[in-house]
Formats: C-alpha cells, structure tokens, sequence
C-alpha cells in the first residue's frame, strides 16, 4: 500500500458514512476487507495518480477510526504532504489535541455518490466465525443430496446449523484426485506445495493407498498398503489415466442412443437464481459486492471470480446471478455457462468428433462461468485445450467466475493443468449462514422452487433441518413440493408432517440392523410402456443381488405410492468400489454411453475404502450425472433396505 486517506462522507441514512480512499494492489485490497470488512462497502476503482481504489465506510465511530487509522499507518505510514489529510485538524486553543472526529473532514462525494450508497453492513465490526464442523453420524448417510456430502469432520460441538464452514473442509482426494506415488496430492498445511497429479477419469494401474488425513477415519477393514515397487527412475510428468471413449463413441449393440443433453457445451441461464431472489448477509457480503463489482466492470480486478464455500452457501446461485445481469447488456449468446464435468465432457467429445462448434461458441462470447470446477475431469487428452480456453478468456480481457466446493489451495494440480492461478483475481469465501438467518432462507428458496409450503410448515421443516443440515434445502423442498402435488392429484391429504415421516425421518433416524443379504435376490422388470425412461442401474461390484434388490424395491414403493412414470432397463451395470480414483466420472461414462436419462446409483459398501466419503462420492456422481441430463437416485449402501431412499429416488425421477 503506497498511500491512503479517511474522508467524511456523510449521508441523511448515515452520518458517520466516511471514504478509505487507498493506492494499492490486490492484496491490500484483501487485507482491508479481512480487517475492517463488516464496515466496508464494496471497493470501488478509481481513475487517478493519487488514489486507485476507494471503500464506504459505514457508521465509522471514532473509536474504530482510531484503530483503522493506527492499522493503516502500520500499512503504509503516511507522507510528509499526506500527514495533514489522514489526521483530524488539531483545535486552534492550546488544548491537546481532539480525538478523531468524522465531521471535521470535509465531504467528498466526487468517489461515491451519496444518493445510492450501498446497503448497511450488519452491527458486529468483525464478521460473525464460521461453526466448527459437527461431528459426524455414522449411522445416517446422506440422502442422494444436491450438493457434495460432506467429509467426515473431527469431534466438535454441533452447530445449529448443521455444515461446516469451507475453510475447514478437507482437500479434494480419492475418488476425484488421484495420489502420486511420492506421496499425498496435497501438501499439510503450512508445508510448501508440490506438483500435484491431475483430476483423471481413472487410473491406469491400481493406485498406491490415500494419504493420511487427520479428519479421515480409516476404512473399517483396509488392507496394509503393498511393498514398495522396486527403485525406478521417476517419470517426467505426471501419468494420467487413459479416458473412457466419448460419449459419441459406437455403443454396444442394443444400447439406447446416447443422451444428447450429455454432450451438451453450454447450460440455460436460471430464472430462480437472481440478484432480486439472493438473501445476503454477513455470511456472504463480501461475495455477493465482488459480485456485483463483476456485473458493473467485467474482467477488471476480480478475475477470475472464484467463490467457494460448502454445500447450500449459495455459490451457484451467485453464479447464474452474474450471468443473468450481465446478459442484460451482452446477450444471453455472448455467455458461456456451464460445469466443470460439462464442460470436460463436451470437450473430450469435441476433441474426437471435431471442435469446430466449440471454438466458435468461445470466440464469440464475452464471459466464462464454469460451476464446480473441482469436477472438472482432466486427462492427457484434453488438458492442452481446457487450458486454451481458458486462455481465450484471460487473453481477452474477458470475465471468467468459477465455483468450487474447495479453495484453491487444494486445487493445485488443477491449477497447474489449465496454466492459471484461481486465486490470481478474487476469491471468497461463503460462510454458512448464522442461525437466526435459517428459517429466512428456508422460506426463500421453498418460494423460490414453488414448493407450496405455508408459514408454519416452512417452521416444521427448519426445525426438521436443523438436524440434518440445510446442504440439501433444494433438494427437500423440491421433494416436498413433488409429493404434494402428486397426492393432491390424487384427492390424498399431504400434509408436511405425513410427508417428513414417510420421506425424511426413516433416513435420519436409520436403521440398527446391518444391511439385508442381497446375494440371492431376483428381479424381472415389467413391460415398459412407449414412453418409458430409459435407466439405469448401478451397484458395487462384488455385490451380487444388490442391483435385483434395489431395482424390486425401488418398484414395489413406487406402486404402492402412485408414482406413475414407466422405465425402460437400458442398463445395469456395476463400479469398482475398492478403486479410489476417478470412479464418479467412470459412472456417468456408463450413463452417457448406454443413453438413459435416469440412474438408480448404490452407494460403496462397508469394506470399500469410499465407505469413509460416501456422501461426498455420492455428491459427486449426482452432480457429474445431472450436469449431464441424468437424473440421479442415491441409495447408501448402509441403508440399502430403507424404502424411503427409494420413494425419493422417485421423486428425483419426477421432472
């Protein structure tokens, strides 16, 4: 920080609003917003040799000018000719001098205009800690869940609400992020990072055991990890996995035609995920300023965006919110919206078939938006034109916003695959929501989804949610919505508690007995009707029966329940659960490749080493799956008997 100065401000809502006009970069920037942020405005640029970048400072106290004058003098000492304007004038008697007094500057409204400031940040000066993560319950899996289950935390007193703050979630690992044979993909923290291997499809040869992770209880029954291999010369780059055939590629004879929603390079812009439909908060102020600093000056200081935070913090929901504000003045045609495993697929396709539609649509547009960039599947093949994309972008002055369950330090090896630092732009952080805050966003986004819930019922379901986590809200209430209208359509009664037992509480409360033998099970599908959906059923490997099981059950409660929609079984197949690398995106190969538009997917079993993460494997494949156009059921291995799993995966199917 080269320079900076305080300047009364005051506005009719706020007369202690001041002006922190500054000289610095980036990283002054931050450390501004990570000190004083509950007073800050949004930063805004500003054109000139003295100042570039200017804060609202909102109900300024002379007790906190004081600290913020002391802070800043560590920062950046103030000059000879700057002593005069970033202190109070002394008083003309001989008295000592006054403490700091806002109004004994004069106002200078050429840097923000008083007539629009920008809301008012909540009282506390220091934004509100994110909750320790809860300890986790071994006996209630998650449910097939929108967003990413959550790893297994260490022991710590449960939060109201429910998820852990971002911060403090593991790395990326297993299934989604191979290991390299010298050791952990991740560096522990404070150590200095390595290059890292790349997200692959999966691996070549079996990989060597996960690293060891504090927060990450060992498999129930691991076998020792296996003698080193005999001393070889390493290897000069990282070996990547060998990717499935595109989803073009000849199928087997039989199969269904491939889903065309899965080779699909861009997504529709969300009508519910606005600005205007976005509560804020503590929890995201910073987020949703650098948010709307991107709307107003494209490609400028924040780019890349990069918003992350754990499941229902509202990432993707920023996301669309800038795309949709920005397509105002650009075009919807002028965006590039998509995912991470969208975006890869549509590539490796691309790659194989020709990438003349995909070079246009990056040539023409004016702003990139990739949701989950932490599934982002990256092999030998694709990685040199991922990366050029990309380049496309930056090269171009133009804006690129990315969204991620995890921060960029734990996506180095991404990082190094498409040759950009995420953190080079902004990067922020969504907290979870304090709870006084939960029942507003339950009514929210059941408003939102058009879930019909009433004031009292929207009460039930928060009080519901508090115990299991406010991750899968959507997920919920779209459910809940679904099933009202299917009873309602059947002159039932649906009332919300009814509704919770029969689909909520069997989940939550679990069962104390193991998980039935399947081995003998049989299943015949019915007919299907003209208009069946084509599904798929996907089960552990070694665990024969399990897919007759699931398929028998998931039928019987669909019949007993109403549920009208015929299937058609256009595939049933199996994964290797004892495989820890890149199994989520070999699933959905299996979807795309066999056509189907719905998928019935078992979690790992106990013995597999995925038991430990398997409501994150499960967010993974649900996420990979439907950015692909298929819808996805859940069933946890652990709970394969628990009919309520399949009433759900019903509803899941309803679209």
């Amino acid at each position: 920080m080269e320079r900076w100065e305080i300047r009364a401000s005051p506005h009719a809502d706020d007369p202690q609003r001041h002006l922190l006009l500054l000289r610095g970069g980036v990283a002054d920037v931050a450390a501004v917003l990570k000190k004083f942020g509950a007073l800050c405005g949004r930063p805004t640029p500003l054109e000139g040799e003295e100042f570039n970048m200017s804060f609202v400072l909102h109900k300024l106290t002379p007790e906190t000018r004081a600290k913020m004058d002391a802070w800043l003098v560590q920062m950046a000492p103030p000059k000879p000719a700057d002593a005069a304007a970033a202190s109070p004038a002394p008083a003309p008697a001989a008295a000592p001098p006054p403490a700091p007094a806002p109004a004994a500057l004069p106002p200078m409204p050429s840097f923000a205009s008083p007539a629009a400031p920008p809301p008012p940040a909540p009282a506390p000066s220091i934004p509100p800690p994110a909750p320790s993560i809860p300890p986790p319950a071994p006996s209630i899996p998650a449910a097939g869940a929108a967003g990413p289950g959550l790893p297994p935390p260490p022991p710590a007193p449960a939060p109201a609400f429910g998820i852990p703050s971002a911060g403090d979630l593991p790395p990326p690992k297993d299934f989604l992020q191979p290991v390299d044979s010298g050791g952990p993909a991740i560096p522990a923290a404070g150590a200095v990072p390595k290059k890292e291997p790349l997200i692959s499809l999966g691996p070549d040869a079996p990989p060597p055991p996960p690293p060891p992770a504090p927060v990450i209880p060992p498999p129930p029954a691991a076998a020792p990890p296996p003698p080193p291999a005999p001393a070889a010369a390493p290897p000069t780059e990282v070996r990547m996995a060998t990717p499935a055939p595109a989803p073009d590629a000849a199928a087997p004879a039989g199969a269904a035609a491939p889903n065309t929603a899965s080779r699909a390079l861009t997504d529709e812009l969300r009508p519910d995920f606005t600005f205007e439909t976005l509560l804020v908060g503590a929890y995201n102020r910073f987020a949703h300023a650098a948010s709307m600093s991107v709307v107003g000056s494209p490609g400028s200081m924040y780019n890349p965006l990069f918003l992350y935070g754990v499941p229902g913090t509202g990432k993707s929901h920023l996301m669309y919110a800038i795309a949709t504000s920005m397509s105002k003045g650009l075009g919807t045609s002028s965006l590039m919206v998509t995912s991470g495993a969208r975006l890869a697929r549509a590539v490796t396709a691309g790659i194989a078939g020709g990438m003349g539609a995909i070079d246009k649509k990056v040539a023409e547009s004016k702003a990139l938006f990739v949701d989950d960039i932490h599934l982002l599947a990256v092999t030998d093949q694709n990685k040199e034109t991922l990366a050029r994309i990309f380049k496309s972008f930056f090269d171009r002055g133009n804006q690129v916003v990315l969204t991620s369950m995890y921060p960029p330090k734990s996506l180095g090896a991404l990082e190094e695959a498409l040759k950009f630092q995420f953190s080079k732009g902004w990067s922020v952080d969504l907290k979870v929501p304090s709870p006084n805050v939960q029942r507003d966003l339950v009514g929210a986004v059941c408003d939102r989804i058009g879930a019909g819930l009433g004031g009292d019922e929207i009460g039930q379901l928060a009080d519901k949610l508090t115990n299991w986590g406010y991750s899968d809200l959507s997920l919920w209430a779209r459910r809940l919505g679904t099933l009202r209208k299917i009873r309602s359509a059947q002159s039932q009664p649906a009332p919300l508690m009814d509704m919770l037992r029969l689909i909520y509480e069997p989940i939550t409360i679990g069962s104390e007995a193991p998980p039935p033998d399947v081995s003998q099970s049989k299943f015949s599908p019915p007919a299907p009707a003209a208009d069946a959906e084509p599904l798929a059923i996907i089960t552990p490997k070694g665990k024969d029966g399990a897919a007759a099981y699931a398929a028998a059950l998931f039928y019987d409660l669909g019949s007993k329940n109403g549920f009208n929609k015929t299937y058609r079984h256009a595939l049933t197949e199996s994964y290797d659960a004892m495989q820890q690398v890149g199994v989520p995106f070999q699933i959905a190969d299996m979807c795309h490749r066999a056509g189907v538009t719905r998928a019935l997917v078992v979690g790992p079993h106990a013995d597999s080493p995925l038991a430990p993460r398997a409501a994150e494997f499960g967010h993974a494949v649900r996420r990979i799956l439907e950015s692909g156009g298929v819808s996805t059921g859940w069933i946890p291995f652990s709970q394969i008997q628990i009919g309520a799993h399949y009433v759900n995966a019903h509803l899941d199917f309803d679209k």
